[in-house]
């Protein structure tokens, strides 16, 4: 289990995640779900050790979560400038004793002898989806992992999370479309005003959408009607 205790992150006067108090089960898929400045980046850069908390603790099977423990997939992933796309590859230690590249490369299609520098976003993303699945962390964190890729590139990416899964893998993942969220998560949790308000297991996610858009469409509604 992932136990959250007491999680604040205030950047100055701003408190971005509020007092979070909650548990995660481990070997699940968990989607962080919220509108734009409710704290997700900011959780999972917390959760990653990328960033201290003011206050709290974040606890992994009853010892401190360490950032040895997890992989993870930023929105925008960090590359060193002049080297290819094996290159970058070749820094990650491979742990993962069955992690196939050849056969990967079959579905990302990438360049890795290319320079990253002529990469697409989803070229560059595929990249460093390779790079953690290459590591065998018990936990993966994935940012809006389906952001900049074609149809054919997000399904395969829904079945790679599934097949972590079913390694018992413990997965967060965000997303602004809802609608993988829901094809590949165990639970989804509500991330709201820098609190965790919420936590839907599959059995409530049609309810997902009017929790979060309800009060927007309500706002929006009154915009367009008087404007358009």
């Amino acid at each position: 289990m992932i136990k959250i205790n007491n999680l604040t992150v205030a950047f100055d006067a701003n408190v971005v995640l509020n007092d979070i108090n909650t548990t995660f089960d481990v070997g699940k898929v968990h989607g962080i779900v919220g509108l734009n400045g409710a704290g997700k980046s900011t959780f999972f850069n917390t959760l990653s050790g990328q960033l201290r908390p003011n206050t709290g603790t974040i606890i992994f099977n009853e010892i401190t979560l360490l950032s040895k423990h997890i992989s993870f997939l930023e929105t925008n992933n960090f590359f060193y400038s002049r080297i290819t796309g094996n290159e970058y590859l070749n820094l990650f230690v491979q742990t993962n004793l069955e992690f196939n590249l050849t056969a990967l490369q079959t579905y990302f299609n990438l360049p890795l002898n290319e320079l990253i520098e002529g990469y697409s976003t989803g070229m560059r993303k595929k990249l460093a989806l390779l790079a953690i699945l290459k590591q065998d962390n018990p936990i993966l964190i994935l940012d809006e992992p389906f952001n900049g890729l074609d149809m054919e590139t997000n399904k395969v990416v829904e079945l790679i999370i599934i097949k972590l899964q079913q390694k018992q893998k413990t997965v967060f993942i965000s997303s602004h479309i809802i609608a993988p969220l829901l094809h590949v998560c165990d639970y989804i949790h509500y991330l709201h005003q820098g609190t965790i308000v919420k936590s839907y297991p599959k059995t409530s996610f049609g309810t997902i959408e009017n929790d979060l858009f309800a009060q927007l469409q309500l706002d929006a509604q009154m915009v367009i009607n008087n404007a358009i």
